[in-house]
């Protein structure tokens, strides 16, 4: 079995396995919810991420093997772990303006004004999203 195969089973079994997760999510009384519930953007997200892995899963045209995977990747799924753990914390906000530095330092980015930007601009756009776009409270932290 090809490379890519394996690694889109792994990506398919672990949305599997978190779209599982959705099911326990908390319902909303009926007042509250307009429209789609807190379980509706997560699926979503989780079938594009599978539909995704099923593509690479197809097998096409058959190219050159790959040298083996770069370790910034297993950087990068360790850094979104480090994200989630840090998220209870630091707040959805402050976990992610972390993580976006972080993210953005370890894929070769060394302007620091750069990182601040961007990051601070991403998450802007996320909570200006969510926060006012939907009406959907980002979990606070801790320290929060």
């Amino acid at each position: 079995m090809s490379a890519n195969r394996v690694a889109a089973a792994a990506v398919i079994a672990v949305a599997a396995a978190l779209f599982a997760l959705t099911f326990g999510f908390e319902k909303m009384p009926e007042g509250l919810s307009g429209g789609f519930g807190a379980e509706a953007f997560p699926r979503l997200v989780l079938g594009v991420i599978a539909a995704l892995a099923v593509l690479l899963f197809v097998p096409g045209a058959q190219s050159e093997p790959q040298a083996r995977i770069p370790a910034v990747v297993y950087y990068t799924a360790g850094s979104l772990l480090a994200f989630m753990a840090l998220v209870p914390v630091a707040g959805m906000l402050g976990a992610m303006f972390v993580f976006l530095l972080g993210l953005g330092a370890l894929w070769g980015e060394r302007r620091a004004w750069l990182l601040l930007v961007a990051s601070a601009a991403v998450m802007a756009a996320i909570w200006g999203v969510f926060v006012r776009g939907f009406a959907i409270q980002l979990p606070p932290g801790f320290w929060s």
